[in-house]
């Protein structure tokens, strides 16, 4: 027998479909813009190699065809999802066609991007910042708390890091007080104290004033070597006589050409009485430097000696008075103190000012915060719960109407593995655990009524039309008549079985109200049924082909 082509017509889309370019054939643009495609973009988990999926109108076909291999399967639901890799996109994008991703998910997830680099990016500035610092806060804090420790500074722990750094900075361009005169001791300390100070600024400048003049008198010697020098090659003009021409040969007395004229004999007499008097005025007065020198450097080794009796004063002094010896601990340590804080400072770079960067993480944080709810795994999921929790309701009622196996147990579809999972007392029961073929093509039409009825009811972004080819072939023909071993009663059982899969199908697509179109190629006929001879529109027996047997058979 023929197989007859059934459609159901009200509101019916297909003829837009006729066009595309094939079941399995790839739609354009425009197709997917006309279903109301919004771009998706699925991204893996972290970790993962698999590449980024953009959702396309061949996905959402996937849910749109059932050949006849397909339909009775009791491992695969879905079309083509016998191959591993559109099985994943299906598992990728059905949050998508479901609606557990909202329209802008895509907008939400590069803004998150974009928020998530930018905090990045401020963080690095922070973090670079508080490097400058040098260990961050602890090594001001450590240097102010060491400062507090010896009164050098009473500032809060708590300040800021600026204020940290000013005071480092005070302190470190304050004069450090005597701890003495803060204890008020006796009056011979503070004198000799006083008198040492103004030996070790006599010191100075005894030493300045003695690196001059030796500095001078080096430069003197200098010049009195090359003046001599200088004279000594003036020695040759002697050659000549007094009265001979400036410019004769000194053998011959010859007079020379013009062109060969170099300083005249008197130039170079003159010049060699100049440098003979400037290098005696040198040589006259380098004992008068070397007198100098030697008066500075007594009045250096007086003052030396001098500090070093002041030296032994202060000490018998501190050794006698205890408080003093206090005094003398507490500035040692506050010149130590003083010493770490300048070579802190010192080192430490311009730390550029991030205090408006910290106020902008923080913002950037919160809307990072606000966009993941939006985005998350675990959002998408728990969405993803609810829109299956709807689309099993349809599926128990529907499986219950054709009375399949396990339909009066909780159904739910597996989005995991892609199956009908049937949730018995004692354990979770698969599609392919559940026997018969009748029962794998009857869970395979629920399974799709159920989701297209909650796509249409969603106005979601897959094609409203399903196409099923032979859902009768788990049964006998309806046209078989009793015999070699068939009964009628059996064959009743099963007409009776396929009508309820055809009513289920045009009940479905009534209460739809024309959202949603169903195409079955098929074989039974079912003459008394008004519904099923009003949907028929093709009956391809008796030569009548989908493709007529008059076509060219090759080009």
């Amino acid at each position: 027998s023929g197989r007859m082509r059934v459609e159901w017509v009200a509101g019916s889309p297909w003829n837009r479909w006729s066009d595309a370019h094939g079941m399995g054939g790839q739609m354009t643009v425009e197709s997917a813009s006309w279903v109301g495609m919004s771009d998706y973009l699925y991204e893996p988990p972290p970790g993962q190699s698999r590449d980024p999926l953009a959702a396309s109108i061949s996905h959402a076909l996937t849910f749109c065809f059932q050949s006849q291999t397909e339909i009775a399967q009791r491992k695969h639901l879905f079309h083509g999802s016998s191959d591993r890799f559109v099985a994943q996109a299906i598992k990728d994008t059905l949050p998508y066609f479901l609606g557990a991703v909202t329209e802008d998910y895509v907008a939400k997830q590069q803004e998150l991007k974009r928020v998530r680099a930018d905090i990045r990016q401020i963080e690095r500035r922070l973090a670079e910042a508080t490097a400058i610092r040098g260990e961050g806060l602890s090594r001001a804090d450590t240097l102010l708390a060491e400062a507090k420790a010896v009164g050098l500074t009473v500032l809060d722990d708590s300040a800021p890091w600026q204020e940290k750094i000013e005071a480092l900075r005070t302190i470190q361009n304050t004069p450090v007080p005597s701890a003495a005169s803060e204890a008020d001791e006796d009056v011979e300390f503070r004198r000799l104290s006083d008198v040492r100070s103004e030996l070790v600024r006599e010191q100075r400048t005894l030493q300045s004033t003695l690196e001059r003049a030796r500095s001078f008198e080096g430069n003197s010697k200098g010049y009195a070597a090359e003046a001599r020098e200088h004279a000594a090659r003036l020695q040759a003009v002697t050659i000549f006589e007094h009265d001979a021409p400036g410019h004769a040969c000194p053998l011959c007395l010859q007079g020379l050409p013009e062109a060969s004229q170099v300083p005249s004999v008197s130039d170079l007499r003159a010049a060699q009485d100049y440098i003979g008097e400037r290098s005696g005025a040198m040589d006259s007065a380098t004992p008068r430097i070397a007198t100098a020198i030697q008066e500075v450097e007594e009045k250096l080794a007086d003052v030396r000696r001098r500090l070093d009796d002041n030296r032994t004063l202060l000490t018998a002094v501190k050794r006698s008075n205890q408080r003093l010896q206090l005094a003398t601990d507490t500035e040692a340590r506050r010149a130590m103190v003083l010493g770490r804080i300048s070579l802190y400072m010192e080192n430490i770079p311009q730390v550029p000012d991030v205090s408006g960067q910290q106020v902008r993480l923080d913002e950037l944080r919160e809307q990072e915060a606000q966009l993941n709810e939006v985005v998350s795994t675990e959002t998408i999921q728990a969405r993803l719960e609810s829109c299956l929790s709807n689309v099993n309701r349809h599926l128990s009622d529907y499986a219950k109407q054709i009375d399949l196996e396990y339909s009066d147990s909780p159904l739910r579809l597996d989005p995991r593995n892609l199956t009908i999972v049937a949730d018995t007392p004692e354990r979770g029961v698969s599609m392919r655990e559940i026997g018969s073929g009748e029962n794998h093509v009857g869970y395979h039409i629920v399974a799709h009524l159920a989701l297209h009825t909650w796509f249409a009811s969603r106005g979601r972004p897959v094609p409203s039309f399903l196409l099923l080819d032979q859902l009768s072939q788990a049964h006998f023909s309806p046209d078989t008549l009793p015999g070699n071993g068939v009964t009628q009663e059996k064959i009743d059982a099963d007409r009776q079985a396929v009508k309820r899969l055809f009513n289920l199908i045009f009940d479905v697509v009534e209460k739809l109200g024309g959202k949603f179109q169903v195409l079955i190629t098929d074989h039974p006929d079912f003459s008394d049924d008004v519904r099923f001879q009003a949907a028929l529109r093709e009956r391809w027996r008796d030569g009548l082909k989908l493709v007529p047997e008059d076509w060219p058979r090759s080009v």
